[in-house]
């Protein structure tokens, strides 16, 4: 073999073994860093719960008397004859002493409330008043609470606009007692007995041009 031949030989190994060499190496995708999760979740603020709104009260008023305490009265009378009957004090429709005549203005008339009353709706009472004056009692009313519960009173009013109401846990009465008119407002917490015969107790009270004035819409909501 001559020379160059032997170099030709030399030079085709080295051109091969350059281009095995030359190979590029794989290349790998760089790594994609992953999104932080938040390790504390905001959580969402708790409402505050609603609270019913309070009960609204009544003001003071220069004119209020209890009930069935001397010199008030407890009675029951036949409703034919109005004569005097004997009774039990559990009979009455409230206890003497727990309940309170409060009186105010609303509009043009008086109204009473009963104050300290145990009432609930449905009850059966027959709430009523009137006022005292040089010319005798006058714009007498009395009202059920319940449809029935007045059966029997010769003052029973038709007057749509008279009568009891219920509303913040109280029981008023709106009155026909006009509210330009002074003299003894009396209030009274009367039902039926069992034996079907009138049994009550009452309050008395002068009238005084400091009364409060109410707006029942307002107290009543």
């Amino acid at each position: 073999m001559s020379k160059l031949s032997l170099w030709l030989i030399i030079l085709a190994g080295l051109i091969a073994l350059g281009a095995c060499s030359s190979t590029p190496a794989a290349t790998t995708e760089p790594e994609q860093e992953a999104t932080p999760i938040p390790s504390d979740t905001p959580v969402p603020p708790t409402p505050e719960p609603t609270l019913p709104p309070e009960p609204k009260e009544l003001p003071d008023t220069p004119s209020s008397a209890v009930l069935g305490v001397e010199p008030n009265t407890t009675y029951k009378v036949d409703l034919g004859t109005f004569a005097a009957m004997p009774f039990e004090e559990s009979d009455l429709p409230a206890a003497p002493g727990d309940v309170t005549a409060q009186w105010y203005i609303a509009g043009d008339r008086y109204v009473v409330a009963y104050a300290g009353l145990d009432y609930a709706e449905g009850d059966f009472l027959c709430p009523g008043n009137s006022i005292l004056t040089g010319a005798g009692f006058l714009h007498v009313s009395n009202a059920p609470t319940e449809e029935g519960a007045c059966e029997g009173f010769t003052t029973l009013t038709t007057d749509p606009e008279v009568g009891p109401i219920f509303c913040q846990g109280s029981l008023l009465y709106v009155t026909a007692i006009p509210s330009d008119l002074q003299g003894m407002l009396f209030g009274t917490l009367e039902a039926l007995s069992e034996d079907g015969a009138l049994i009550g107790l009452t309050s008395g009270v002068e009238s005084s041009p400091d009364i409060p004035v109410i707006d029942l819409e307002e107290f009543c909501g």
